[in-house]
């Protein structure tokens, strides 16, 4: 497999940038908001158990600007990274799936954020369920994605054989993308359905689906490409 690995092409951060900045004036916006609502001696819940209660607080300074600064952080990371890595023709290519990725960690963070500064003021939003609906819709957009990426250092499903299979890669994402849809449909349908207690099981369930068959599978179609001895055709 062959590429033009000086190739200036690379992700088109203006999407990113957008959906970030929208992102970051909402979860500002609440902060600033809850700010002037909340006591200075008040103690934010800035952790939840798999109970569902928190069980870690903070102060309010802390609770209040750390979500908008760690989403800074992350911006400027999914700006950065497209222009680290080679394969910059593949990383351009791929460049939906990495703007799902970009946005929706920061809008999952900022509705997070927003969910439990309105419990901090006198609400009684489930946040843990609100947490799991949002990676749910996540895990359903990356899905939807992942199977039009090609082999990049960025996002995917980056193995030592899809990396140097492009049918590996293909096949993979495939598979994968069927995978991350199915468990974010799940997680979606359960977030506000089942005992909080019994959502964070059906959680680590989903995570070590997704994260292992792909790896085992990725090695698989690698290896009967290499023997010629099974159809990994598509």
């Amino acid at each position: 497999m062959t590429e033009n690995t000086t190739d200036a092409r690379t992700v088109n951060p203006r999407p990113g940038l957008i959906g970030s900045a929208v992102a970051l004036l909402v979860s500002a916006g609440v902060s600033i908001w809850g700010w002037i609502q909340i006591p200075d001696d008040a103690l934010l819940p800035v952790h939840w158990g798999p109970s569902g209660e928190a069980d870690r607080f903070a102060g309010k300074a802390e609770a209040l600007s750390l979500p908008p600064l760690i989403m800074l952080g992350l911006c400027v990371l999914f700006v950065v990274l497209p222009r680290l890595f080679p394969r910059r023709r593949n990383m351009a290519d791929s460049a939906h799936a990495y703007t799902a990725a970009w946005i929706g960690s920061l809008a999952l963070i900022a509705g997070v954020h927003t969910v439990s500064t309105v419990n901090a003021t006198g609400g009684e939003l489930p946040v843990v369920r609100f947490g799991i609906a949002g990676v749910g819709a996540l895990f359903l957009v990356l899905g939807n994605y992942l199977p039009k990426t090609r082999g990049n250092w960025a996002v995917g499903v980056r193995t030592p054989w899809t990396m140097e299979s492009e049918r590996s890669w293909r096949r993979t994402h495939r598979l994968t993308g069927r995978l991350f849809a199915g468990f974010g449909l799940l997680l979606l349908i359960v977030a506000f359905l089942l005992p909080v207690p019994a959502l964070f099981p059906i959680v680590l369930a989903g995570v070590v689906v997704t994260g292992l068959v792909p790896l085992v599978y990725s090695w698989w179609i690698w290896r009967a490409e290499q023997g010629g001895s099974a159809d990994t055709g598509g």
